[in-house]
């Protein structure tokens, strides 16, 4: 009787547990429907653009990936500051890439140059020779470029095209300021609206204070006050030894939180920061999530308008599609891109796991083809209810699946060169609605 009585106990709390991670799962799945229903709907038409063929049932990846590069968040940075002052280790020990070498920049002047980091959403325009000789064609050029800016933000109706924010470099142990630092502040601030953050770089810690106090003083007497708003911040870029002892970095996450107040409003250059940066390796984890969940919300809801019209022939096909692209944008936001090889068969592969596979499909060179009419195997049109808990399943299993694979000291996704390794743990996460 005893034994029975365990047994009967032990069946209990099994089914007790069953219960409450099914409960578990299905709030989970109910919270990312309201979600879903929460965004603003994007018609099936608009998320996919010219991207997919109704006629034919193709999606052009090519075009998608290009498109997603396009549309990607970015922090935008105007870079300021005498030669030498450490701007370019500054930024690889920020965001891990290396303008030097990059073979990226476009001349725009002698005196001012862009870097584009299309798949990290980084824009910075460099400021050269603002030292005295070369200081007032600077000043002129980076006036005419800004201007030029403006007009397209106007036209464009977006602030993306201006810098968001501008790092004013100035290296701690040259001890003194000048005056035409003073100047670009007020232009770019007075004139551009722009931000502008103080980074005191090669920071000499408690030798560097006075210097660092005096400095604010002058800014604010020479009416930088507004532009800078306290936003002061001493940074060790690189790690050194002095005698035997280290000297670690330090004042990065200062450097975070100044610029984050700095795009405060701009909620998309700060989204943008916080994945492009990789000093802070959970926080840029985190902004990925996060950012990735609000992509699959789009996804889903665009999926819905799509089980919800009348679409000539069969909607799976469409449905697939927009699943596909959410993938692709998936990958975006984790920057991973170029990191798989045989991307199509890791999307076929994912589909192949939902109702959606049974609209069958091959892939064609860098086409993803869905059979016309194959939809007639999960008995025509699926429901915009159906679409939508598809697409947000997909969306938040396949974002676990690279959260998995986050490799938190490097700061990035390192993916398993087999693509079974990565479809083997998206099926065991997967939960069908």
């Amino acid at each position: 009787k005893a034994t029975k009585a365990t047994k009967a106990t032990k069946a209990t709390k099994a089914t007790k547990a069953t219960k409450a991670t099914k409960a578990t799962k299905a709030t989970k799945a109910t919270k990312a429907t309201k979600a879903t229903k929460a965004t603003k709907a994007t018609s099936y038409e608009e998320y996919l653009g010219k991207t997919f063929d109704v006629n034919s049932g193709e999606l052009n990846t090519a075009e998608a990936e290009k498109e997603i590069i396009e549309k990607k968040e970015k922090i935008n940075i105007l870079l300021m500051g005498q030669s030498g002052v450490g701007k370019s280790t500054l930024i690889n020990a920020f965001f891990r890439v290396d303008m030097a070498k990059s073979g990226v920049g476009a001349p725009v002047t002698q005196r001012l140059k862009k870097f584009y980091f299309k798949e990290k959403g980084l824009i910075f325009w460099d400021t050269k020779g603002i030292e005295a000789v070369d200081y007032q064609e600077t000043f002129n050029d980076l006036k005419v470029e800004l201007n030029e800016a403006k007009k397209e933000a106007v036209k464009q109706n977006s602030i993306d095209s201006l810098p968001h924010v501008a790092w004013l470099c100035i290296k701690e142990t040259s001890g003194r300021i000048e005056s035409r630092e003073f100047e670009l502040v007020k232009l770019v601030h007075d004139e551009f609206n722009i931000p502008v953050v103080v980074v005191f770089t090669q920071t000499q810690y408690e030798d560097g204070e006075k210097f660092v106090a005096e400095a604010k003083k002058l800014f604010d007497k020479n009416g930088c006050k507004k532009a800078i708003n306290d936003r002061y911040t001493r940074v060790n870029s690189v790690d050194y030894s002095i005698n035997g002892h280290k000297i670690p970095k330090s004042g990065l996450d200062d450097l975070q939180s100044m610029t984050e107040q700095a795009t405060e409003g701009k909620k998309g250059a700060k989204t943008a920061l916080k994945k492009a940066q990789t000093h802070n390796s959970k926080l840029r984890l985190e902004a990925m999530i996060s950012s990735s969940q609000n992509k699959v919300h789009l996804a889903a809801a665009a999926a819905g308008t799509a089980g919800a019209s009348p679409i000539p022939g069969s909607d799976a096909p469409i449905i697939a599609a927009i699943q596909s692209t959410m993938i692709y944008t998936i990958n975006s936001e984790f920057e991973i891109n170029s990191e798989i090889s045989n991307i199509s068969s890791v999307i076929t592969g994912i589909l192949g796991v939902t109702a959606i596979a049974q609209i069958g499909k091959t892939v064609v060179s860098n086409l993803l083809k869905f059979i016309p009419g194959a939809g007639t195997l999960i008995g025509g049109a699926i429901s915009a209810t159906t679409a939508i808990a598809i697409t947000e399943a997909v969306g938040r299993a396949y974002i676990k699946v690279l959260e998995n694979y986050y490799d938190i000291d490097q700061a990035k996704v390192v993916l398993p060169k087999d693509t079974e390794a990565i479809l083997r743990m998206f099926k065991n996460i997967f939960v069908r609605p």
